[in-house]
């Protein structure tokens, strides 16, 4: 953020400007009651205020003295420039940023939000404050790392916890198991055992009788008794009637 910047940066400047100013009368009447409108108006003021003294700073005057009293004011003006820019990274942009995300955030007015936020982010990279959060944000990182250096934390190769006095965490001892005077007996291993019992249930299935001692035969051996057929009496219907009086 030195305070100057080019004249096509500057274009491009004054046209999202342009734009911050039609948002501001196409929705002033709707949301000047709202929460967020406020940070918004001062947002287009402060981006058109910026506009203007960086076109003082790009004006070239056609005399010798108009050009001698430009130079002192141009240094005036590059110092004015650099403290507003420095303000706006310090205090005026996080609330910027925080009051467009809830725009965004709201279902209704997603649009807006979203575009107030690509507004803010494009003036941030023309006047240079994005790449001055990139900055701070390495050296906070090398601050970082230089603090766990000199705390040792890379040379540390003990990492279990201690306790209080200095002394290390009793985790036990690593102990084994004698057996002294005792046969114990070695077990087959699982797949040997497996296939020997499938063997004898094979035997044991082959050698077992049928059932009763008794082969299965196609035929049955018990032959049923022969069924015996009543013979009908011969007669009518009249030697029916005197049969029952005898």
């Amino acid at each position: 953020m030195d305070g100057r910047i080019g004249k096509e940066p500057l274009v491009y400047l004054q046209h999202l400007s342009d734009l911050l100013h039609l948002f501001y009368h196409r929705n002033q009447n709707q949301h000047r009651r709202s929460i967020w409108w406020r940070p918004f108006s001062t947002f287009r003021k402060q981006v058109r205020t910026l506009c203007a003294q960086l076109e003082s700073l790009q004006e070239v005057p056609t005399t010798h003295l108009a050009r001698s009293k430009k130079k002192a004011q141009d240094q005036q003006a590059t110092d004015q420039v650099k403290q507003t820019l420095a303000f706006w990274r310090d205090a005026l942009v996080p609330k910027w940023q925080h009051a467009f995300s809830q725009v965004a955030a709201d279902g209704r007015f997603a649009v807006l939000g979203l575009v107030l936020l690509g507004t803010l982010a494009e003036v941030c990279r023309i006047v240079g404050i994005t790449a001055a959060f990139e900055v701070l944000g390495q050296t906070e990182v090398e601050k970082v790392l230089e603090r766990f250096t000199e705390e040792g934390f890379e040379e540390r190769n003990d990492v279990r916890p201690s306790i209080s006095g200095g002394q290390a965490e009793d985790v036990g001892e690593l102990v084994t198991r004698h057996f002294v005077g005792l046969d114990v007996p070695s077990t087959p291993p699982v797949a040997e055992a497996g296939v020997k019992q499938a063997q004898a249930s094979q035997q044991l299935t082959q050698s077992t009788p049928r059932r009763n001692g008794l082969k299965p035969s196609s035929k049955s051996s018990v032959e049923p008794p022969a069924k015996t057929r009543r013979r009908g009496k011969k007669g009518d219907a009249i030697d029916d009637l005197f049969s029952g009086l005898g």
